[in-house]
C-alpha cells in the first residue's frame, strides 16, 4: 500500500510539473516593484502562483535564451547605470550572473540570436545599439559593438533625435532589423562573423511611413512579409519582399473605426500557427486587436478588445497558444485571456495578476 500511494504521489508531483511553466514578469521599480518576478502558471486553468522575485533595476525588458536556462533584463536607466544583466535559471529561481553597461540611456528591447552567441540592446534614449557576445553558459563575455544612429523626424515632440526602439533577428538570423522611431527609418544590418568574432554590417535602410514612429515588427516564417508597428498613428505597416527589396503594400489601424483619441501602440506579435496577429494599444484606447493573416500574408482586422486595464506594454502567449496575457502598467495588472485557436478570438478568464507596473511577460 505504501508503494502504491509513493507512486500515486510521484505521478501527481510530475503531472502538475508537466502542467506549469515558469513566467518571468519584467517591471519598472519607481513604484515599489522588486524588479522581475517569477509566477508559476497553470497551462490548463489559467492561474498563477507568485514563486519568487529578483532585485534588478527596472528590467523592462526580458528574453529567455534558447536553452531556456539565462534570462537577460534591460536595466532602463537614464545614466551610467543602464545595463544588460544576465541571470541563470535552475527550474525555482533566477540567480544573477553579470551586468554590463549599455553606453546609452534608457535601453528598452534586448533580441538574443537562437544560431550565434551575441545578443543586442536598443537604447531609446541613446538613440543606439549595443551588440553583446555570450559565453557559452549564456553570461555576458563582453561589448562588442556600439552602433550610434542620427537623424530626427516630422514630430517635434517624440523625433526630435534618434530613438532606437528595437532590433529583430530576419527569420534565417543572417541579417537584424533596427527600429528608429525618432527617424521613422528601419536600418536592416548583416550578421557578419569572422572564425568567432561576431559584427553588425549596416547593408540598407528602409523608411517608414512619416510621424508613424516604427516600435517593433514581426515575420512570417519564411521571411516574405513583415509588419511594422507604428506607435504614434497606431497602426501596422505591411511590407511584402520582392526580390531583395521591401515594398509597402499598406498600413492598416489597430483601433476600431471611429476610434478618436491619444495612441500609444506597444506590441505585436503573430500566433505560432501564423494564422492570426495581435496588438496592443495604450493611450485612450488600452486595447488589444485581432487580426486575421491570409495565406498571401494580408491582414483583416477582426476585433478590438479592452485590456482590462490602464497602458497595455507587452503581452505574450503561452507556448501552447491556448492563454494571452497582457501587462498593464499603469493599473499593476496582467489580464489572463483564453485563446480560441481556431478563430484567435480571446475570452477575458477574469483572472488578474496583481504585480507593480508590469510592462513584459516572458514564458
Amino acid at each position: 500500500m505504501r508503494v502504491s500511494m509513493l507512486v500515486v504521489l510521484s505521478c501527481l508531483i510530475q503531472y502538475t510539473m508537466a502542467q506549469e511553466i515558469p513566467l518571468f514578469i519584467g517591471t519598472y521599480t519607481h513604484t515599489g516593484s522588486q524588479g522581475i518576478y517569477l509566477y508559476m502558471f497553470d497551462k490548463q486553468s489559467g492561474d498563477a502562483t507568485m514563486y519568487s522575485s529578483t532585485v534588478s533595476e527596472n528590467p523592462s525588458f526580458l528574453a529567455r535564451s534558447p536553452e531556456g536556462n539565462t534570462l537577460y533584463a534591460v536595466n532602463e536607466t537614464g545614466d551610467s547605470t543602464a545595463a544588460l544583466s544576465s541571470f541563470t535559471f535552475d527550474g525555482d529561481a533566477l540567480s544573477f550572473v553579470d551586468a554590463i553597461p549599455t553606453n546609452g540611456s534608457y535601453p528598452c528591447h534586448v533580441a538574443v540570436s537562437k544560431q550565434h552567441p551575441i545578443a543586442i540592446v536598443s537604447n531609446y534614449g541613446g538613440g543606439s545599439l549595443t551588440v553583446y557576445r555570450l559565453e557559452e553558459n549564456g553570461g555576458l563575455a563582453e561589448q562588442i559593438q556600439h552602433i550610434q544612429q542620427e537623424g530626427s523626424g516630422p514630430n517635434k515632440d517624440r523625433q526630435e533625435a534618434s530613438h532606437v526602439h528595437s532590433a529583430f533577428f530576419s527569420p534565417d538570423e543572417k541579417q537584424v532589423y533596427v527600429q528608429n522611431l525618432g527617424t521613422d527609418k528601419i536600418t536592416i544590418y548583416r550578421v557578419d562573423r569572422q572564425q568567432d568574432s561576431y559584427s553588425l554590417v549596416e547593408e540598407t535602410q528602409l523608411s517608414t511611413p512619416p510621424g508613424g514612429g516604427p516600435r517593433h515588427l514581426v515575420f512570417d516564417e519564411q521571411g516574405n512579409n513583415m509588419y511594422v508597428l507604428l506607435e504614434m498613428t497606431a497602426e501596422i505597416a505591411h511590407y511584402k519582399k520582392d526580390n531583395e527589396s521591401w515594398i509597402l503594400q499598406y498600413t492598416i489601424s489597430i483601433n476600431d473605426d471611429g476610434f478618436q483619441g491619444d495612441n500609444g501602440a506597444a506590441e505585436i506579435k503573430r500566433s505560432a500557427e501564423g494564422k492570426f496577429m495581435y496588438a496592443t494599444n495604450r493611450g485612450d484606447a488600452n486595447t488589444i486587436t485581432l487580426f486575421a493573416v491570409d495565406k498571401s500574408g494580408n491582414l483583416e482586422r477582426k476585433k478590438v478588445y479592452p485590456t482590462e486595464g490602464e497602458g497595455p506594454r507587452n503581452f505574450n502567449l503561452t507556448p501552447d497558444g491556448h492563454f494571452l496575457l497582457v501587462a498593464n502598467q499603469k493599473t499593476n495588472n496582467i489580464t489572463v485571456f483564453e485563446r480560441n485557436q481556431e478563430t484567435g478570438e480571446l475570452k477575458d478568464t477574469g483572472k488578474q495578476i496583481e504585480v507593480s507596473t508590469p510592462v513584459c511577460i516572458v514564458f
